[in-house]
């Protein structure tokens, strides 16, 4: 059977965006994907997939963004029943707190009952190659849990 991955992304300058649409290119063979803007996820229904990946930026100096609070919030009221999950996102390391929201949405991620199956991954603003590599990984790591 085909795994079902949720994609769901935070993005302000489009960053955060290519990688949801990268990674689902990486997993398009293997899995069905869908990408979801934060703002439209429905946290209630994150369980009905067999892996989520959360891509989010992180706001000035160590804050969600603004589109992820309403997700976040809803994150403490579910049980992800051990649905596999995974976060990344970009930053900017002249920031104080480099990647917060990442480590927030992880934190909360682990406390709803979700399964980490991969390390998060920060990126510092836009991507390089060595980033990209880390994406891959991150992706291959989705799926080797899904095996």
């Amino acid at each position: 059977m085909t795994p079902n991955i949720q994609i769901i992304y935070a993005s302000q300058s489009g960053r955060n965006q290519a990688i949801a649409g990268h990674l689902q290119a990486q997993l398009a063979s293997k899995a069905q994907t869908v990408i979801t803007e934060i703002s439209q996820a429905d946290a209630f229904e994150l369980s009905q997939s067999d892996a989520i990946i959360v891509v989010s930026y992180t706001f000035h100096d160590g804050d969600l963004p603004d589109e992820a609070q309403d997700f976040f919030e809803d994150l403490k009221d579910v049980d992800l029943d051990r649905t596999k999950f995974a976060v990344l996102g970009s930053s900017s390391k002249t920031h104080l707190h480099f990647g917060r929201a990442v480590d927030y949405l992880t934190i909360q991620l682990n406390s709803s009952n979700g399964e980490q199956v991969a390390d998060s991954v920060k990126i510092d603003r836009d991507a390089d190659d060595d980033d990209w590599a880390r994406v891959d990984q991150l992706a291959q790591r989705v799926l080797t849990s899904l095996a």
